[in-house]
């Protein structure tokens, strides 16, 4: 049989594109408005998963199987805004201010310091199409930006690395309208 390379289907699919997601955090510790982090994210790494080889040895043979799951790490870059408490880089600087207090020295619990959140890809009337559920979210790095410069006029940005413990992808959902 041979095979198609036209088709009017190519032509009513919609693609599923890398500037439609928002990323919103349940709560941010530190006191700070999870909506202002979701207005300001510029990027965004998506979760992935690697499960570790594990090797068995019996007489001349080895096997494999899986062993345990490892997520990666989230980068993510945030708009910082002139806006007080309300900033970007503010609100990040109190997040990690809740995982440990330079003037005490104290270091603060799991509990404290971590959320959840939800990260979503979205169709152009920005129904989800795609979502992770993320649990235990805690930066383990953050960057108030680069080096000033008067050569530079962009717009300022926080890098922050997230760490988690796990996530949850739900069922990709089909948003196409049918006429």
């Amino acid at each position: 049989m041979a095979i198609s390379l036209t088709t009017s289907k190519s032509s009513t699919l919609e693609p599923l594109k890398k500037n439609r997601f928002v990323m919103q955090f349940t709560a941010v510790p530190g006191g700070g408005d999870p909506s202002e982090l979701a207005f300001a994210m510029h990027t965004a790494t998506v979760p992935n998963i690697t499960f570790n080889p594990t090797e068995a040895q019996r007489l001349n043979e080895r096997f494999w199987t899986a062993g345990k799951p490892t997520y990666n790490d989230l980068a993510a870059t945030f708009y910082d805004y002139i806006a007080g408490s309300k900033s970007s880089g503010q609100i990040l600087y109190d997040w990690s201010q809740s995982i440990y207090n330079p003037i005490t020295g104290q270091m603060y619990f799991k509990t404290q310091y971590s959320t959840s959140a939800t990260m979503a890809q979205l169709d152009p009337a920005g129904g989800v199409v795609r979502l992770w559920n993320l649990y235990y979210v805690w930066p383990t790095n953050v960057s108030w930006g680069d080096a000033f410069s008067y050569d530079d006029d962009t717009i300022s940005e926080c890098s922050v690395t997230f760490k988690y413990d796990y996530t949850i992808k739900g069922n990709d959902e089909d948003t196409t309208p049918v006429f």
